[in-house]
């Protein structure tokens, strides 16, 4: 069985190493959460404003 696992120098689990790469990626998975949602309500928005038809004089036309 192959040990990829990172010791410190007293030979015990680097617990900082591994609370470290936990915080990249839940850093990432937020990041990437939060580009999503801007882009989900960025696309509502224009969807919203696309459907608004833009009246350009109050007096109605004959």
């Amino acid at each position: 069985m192959k040990n990829d696992m990172k010791y410190d120098t007293f030979g015990n689990l680097d617990t900082d190493y591994y609370v470290e790469k936990a915080y990249e990626l839940r850093r990432a998975y937020y990041a990437a959460a939060i580009k999503k949602a801007s882009a989900s309500v960025k696309a509502l928005f224009v969807k919203l404003t696309a459907n608004r038809t833009v009246k350009t004089s109050a007096q109605p036309q004959h």
